[in-house]
This record gives C-alpha cells, structure tokens and sequence, in this order.
C-alpha cells in the first residue's frame, strides 16, 4: 500500500523538528492535519513541536484534540504529561503519564515524567521506583539498539 501524502507530510515534519526548524515543522504538520484530520500522530506531533518552541498550553490543547479522537493514544499522553509539568500543573501530569504507562508499560520518557511529578506531589518514594522503571527501560532501549548495530 502506497504511503499517503499526510504520512509523507508528517515525515518531513519529524525531519524539520529533529533539524530544530520549527516553522517548516508546524507548517508540513498542519499540512498533515488538514488531509487526515481523524491521524492522532498529527496532532500528536504538532504538539511536540509546539512543546519544543515552549508552546506548552498550544501542545496540551493539541494532545486533547488527539485524545478526542483516541482517548487511549499513549503518545498524547505522554506529550500531553510533559507540557502540564512544564506548565506546573504536576498532579494532572502525573495523571496522564500514570495513564499513559498503563497503556504502555514500556515508555521509558511517560515513567521519567511520572516519576519527575511524583516528586513534584511529595511522593519521592513513589517516584524512585518510577525512575528506576524509566532508567530500565532506558537500558534494555540502548541494548537493543546497540545489537542492532552489531548485526550490520
């Protein structure tokens, strides 16, 4: 099946934000939205831009648009726990990065943001095993990757 212009769109968008070049990263974004409104990775991946440029409000308010259509989109989750902490608004962070890893147990970033609003909230106990979970992940993350480039 051949790519669709919105994935190809979303791509170069990815590309643009890796490059630190917002604009073109929100243009080919929005770009993306506009062909495939129903794509949570669209709004998803407008919000990280969003986040970077330290947009936070705009890329939780993109999250929520993503959530509508999927309230169970991990990926929002967690982009959308991350611009709450950085807007301080640590107990609904620790909410959607606590739903976030319950959805997927395996994203080291949501139990890093969990752990970081769990000591936020005063629960520092709650939030090593939170850490260590991440920096697991993290690990067992660098090893694949490293087998990865062995086997080239």
């Amino acid at each position: 099946m051949p790519e669709s212009q919105a994935a190809r769109f979303l791509k170069r968008a990815e590309s643009y934000l890796k490059q630190t070049k917002y604009k073109e990263a929100l243009a080919y974004a929005g770009q993306a939205i506009l062909l495939e409104p129903k794509n949570t990775a669209g709004y998803t991946l407008r919000a990280a831009i969003k986040s970077e440029m330290g947009e936070y409000a705009a890329a939780v308010a993109d999250c929520d648009l993503a959530l509508a259509i999927n309230p169970n989109y991990e990926d929002a989750l967690s982009k959308k726990a991350l611009a709450l902490y950085q807007l301080e608004q640590y107990v609904p962070a620790l909410a959607a990065a606590t739903r976030a890893v319950t959805l997927n147990a395996n994203d080291a970033s949501a139990w890093y943001i969990r752990g970081i609003c769990l000591e936020e909230t005063g629960k520092s106990e709650e939030a090593e095993i939170a850490y260590a979970k991440s920096l697991e992940l993290e690990i067992i993350l660098d090893i694949k990757e490293e087998s990865r480039h062995v086997r080239k």
